[in-house]
């Protein structure tokens, strides 16, 4: 009888297996308890998710299914701040075979669907495995409202703890998380690796909006940095508005900006090593460089406007040649140049009939939807493309002596998953064709704007975040979450000044010229937003000139300290 033992065990085990196999999965995750964690939290987009708060912690596991009306209360809103990470504990180690969320698209509405979750599991709750990553099939660009279901399948393996991560451009609605398998460890069921190996660039394209437990702190981009070009402090001269007189830069008005003038009015030093020459946007054509409206995409006729207010004798470029040279005559050193960075307009997807770029050319169309995905993003690089060697050309065949060309800045303040299905791959091309020609690729986007927390996937060589405190409630913890991000995530940090002048006005510039000593991007690449030569009128104000002139100066060089 004892020899026939191991037999009759072995088919006892295969009875066993064949009847797990029989039992239906169920959904371990109902009714479970979760945490929702946030990487990078902002006061201000808290207020946002308000209205759609988790009913008893347990709104992602009651088993009830929003529709798609947004306003159905089931939904979860997850707004901004970089993304969300979910762990849920299922009480136990069971047999998971099938992760499943729910999101809703709603593009009207601002409510998008993540480009992708990452899954993983565990058993004890401290060392994850990766499972896998779901990409989104239906797509952030979509306009059809619907539900997309995120599922990861073909699993069979013993966990506790079941993790989600997905990015959150504006808003995410998320209604249910589902785990479905079987109660206990079924025989034949995995056993989790302690950890799943994969690259840096991985690590960082999938789980740097995460928090500073996942990579090691990197600093900010120094100033002076090689891939920054040798830029230190980036000042941002607006131009090319119809709606303006201030919008023309002739030699006088840059004087200020290229050397410290005293309160006469003569160079003392030079100040901003750097110019970007950004354009305002809107066009004659009342077309916007930069639409987020098919009505406003800009055509050829806009980008030629646009080239030619760039390179207008005594004006703009040539304006700021003609001033580094008086500077340099006044100060005895003639071997200075100022590095200048111009702006690359973003083709707008939304465009379907933007014009050839030469005479007897082809009309080219931007939209997806139209010509198909592959079509429209070639036309897009092709135009980026003769826009780029135009502004190139122009530059060189102008009068730039006194001037260094170092790169480009990509106008759009986000990468606008929402508006094409390959926004992202079509940035890094864009990257490419500047790399292609010796050039540095420089981009400000604001504050949590989507693309940001993973943008050295695109392509970008030197990136500076816009706190977007100045123009929002926040409080001045904004600068601090702002700077302490930028670090993390190896940024430079971006300066705004607000054209109103009021006291709150003035005591958020001093929080942004404070936080520079407090946070440390003092030492950092810098970039200065102002509205139409606001620091040049406050170097001749009586009232204005300490805040917005000498201090800035002080910052310029290292010298600034926080006053008492």
């Amino acid at each position: 009888m004892m020899r026939y033992l191991p037999i009759l065990l072995l088919l006892l085990l295969m009875v066993q297996v064949a009847r797990a196999d029989e039992e239906p999965l169920i959904n371990l995750a109902l009714n479970k308890p979760y945490q929702v964690l946030v990487p990078w939290p902002d006061a201000l987009s808290e207020v946002y998710e308000k209205s759609y708060e988790d009913t008893g912690g347990i709104e992602l596991t009651d088993g009830k299914k929003a529709t798609t009306q947004y306003l159905d209360p089931a939904w979860r809103s997850f707004y901004r701040q970089g993304g969300r990470t979910i762990i849920l504990d299922l009480g136990d180690v069971h047999t998971v075979n099938r992760i499943t969320g729910d999101f809703l698209q709603h593009r009207d509405a601002g409510i998008y669907v993540p480009h992708y979750i990452d899954y993983y599991l565990s058993a004890d709750g401290e060392n994850y495995a990766y499972m896998g990553t779901v990409e989104t099939s239906v797509g952030p660009w979509h306009r059809r409202v619907q539900k997309e279901e995120f599922t990861l399948d073909g699993l069979n393996h013993q966990a506790r703890y079941v993790k989600l991560q997905f990015p959150t451009d504006v808003n995410v609605f998320m209604d249910e998380l589902e785990v479905f398998g079987k109660e206990g460890i079924v025989p034949g069921s995995a056993v989790l690796e302690v950890f799943h190996e994969i690259s840096e660039e991985e690590m960082w394209r999938k789980s740097a909006i995460f928090g500073p437990d996942v990579l090691p702190e990197r600093g900010y981009i120094p100033k002076g940095s090689p891939n920054a070009g040798g830029a230190e402090h980036i000042v941002i001269a607006v131009y090319a508005s119809p709606l303006t007189g201030d919008a023309t830069w002739i030699s006088a008005d840059f004087i200020p900006y290229v050397a410290y003038i005293s309160e006469d009015a003569i160079p003392q030093d030079w100040f901003f090593d750097t110019i970007l020459l950004s354009p305002q946007g809107e066009t004659p054509n009342k077309k916007k460089l930069y639409a987020t409206e098919a009505s406003h995409a800009a055509t050829i006729e806009d980008w030629i406007w646009y080239l030619e207010e760039t390179f207008k004798p005594d004006r703009q470029l040539s304006a700021l040649n003609k001033a580094v040279d008086f500077c340099g005559n006044i100060l005895q050193d003639k071997d200075h140049k100022v590095k200048v960075i111009l702006s690359l307009v973003n083709p707008s997807p939304l465009q379907n009939n933007f014009g050839a770029l030469e005479p007897g050319g082809k009309n080219l169309s931007f939209n997806h939807d139209r010509v198909g995905a592959e079509e429209a993003m070639e036309n897009r690089l092709t135009a980026v493309e003769w826009l780029m060697d135009k502004l190139i050309e122009g530059f060189e065949n102008g009068d730039t002596q006194y001037l260094e060309l170092i790169g480009f800045y990509w106008h759009p303040e986000a990468i606008a998953y929402h508006q094409s299905p390959y926004e992202g791959e079509f940035v890094k091309k864009v990257s490419e064709l500047v790399h292609s020609r010796g050039l540095k690729f420089f981009w400000i986007p604001f504050y949590g704007a989507p693309g940001s927390y993973d943008w050295h996937n695109f392509g970008f060589d030197a990136v500076m975040l816009q706190p977007s405190y100045m123009f929002s409630d926040s409080e001045e913890d904004r600068v601090r979450n702002a700077a302490h991000l930028a670090s993390y995530l190896g940024m430079g940090v971006e300066m705004e000044k607000h054209w109103n002048d009021t006291l709150v006005e003035r005591n958020k510039w001093r929080d942004y010229l404070n936080g520079g000593v407090k946070y440390g991007y003092i030492n950092a690449v810098v970039g200065y937003y102002q509205n139409y030569k606001d620091f040049a009128r406050a170097a001749l104000s009586f009232d204005r000139r300490t805040l917005y002139y000498d201090y800035v100066y002080q910052f310029v060089k290292g010298t600034y300290k926080i006053p008492e």
